[in-house]
């Protein structure tokens, strides 16, 4: 990871990305397709600063990664790692991802497809409906108090093939 003088382009800090590639099939397969699967956002999960949180896996291992920017130096504000199925964000990736405050504590979450990822990287909830393509993250039902969200999955045999969950505590609203 970078960070770059906006003005001039200089390096401003470099590290290492978290983590490293490893062993690909740690990933789920053996020919590079899911350790090579990247997401970013910027998220206030102090509610009031920026962070970058940078992620990585979402078929199988999933990890995510927040940077506060302090000093100019990149500083890991927590680590997530589900490297274990049926645990964590492990296999509940999307192919995107979205940020919102969804329980009303003024710090922002990250809607990891069929997971959220608390404020301080512990996972909220995992619905363990799986791998899914899109995603839409609003208060989409205006008969049902905070946010929910929209969400269409690869395979009907993981879910529903859609549906659209209150995004506080993952329980499902419609099918």
């Amino acid at each position: 990871r970078f960070i770059f003088e906006g003005a001039t382009g200089a390096e401003i800090n470099t590290i290492a990305y978290t983590p490293g590639r490893g062993k690909v099939a740690d990933w789920g397969d053996k020919y590079g397709n899911r350790v090579d699967r990247f997401l970013a956002c910027t998220a206030y999960l102090d509610g009031e600063h920026p962070s970058i949180v940078m992620c990585r896996g979402y078929y199988t291992r999933s990890t995510l990664v927040a940077y506060d920017f302090i000093d100019k130096k990149l500083v890991q504000r927590w680590y997530h790692n589900s490297a274990t199925s049926g645990q964590g964000s492990y296999g509940e990736g999307n192919h995107n991802l979205s940020v919102a405050d969804v329980d009303g504590d003024g710090k922002d979450e990250i809607i990891y497809g069929s997971a959220t990822i608390d404020d301080d990287g512990k996972i909220m909830y995992r619905t363990g409906y799986g791998h899914g393509d899109a995603m839409h993250v609003s208060d989409l039902d205006p008969d049902h108090a905070g946010l929910e969200g929209w969400f269409v999955h690869e395979d009907k045999g993981s879910a529903y093939g859609y549906e659209l969950r209150d995004l506080k505590t993952g329980k499902v609203n419609r099918r």
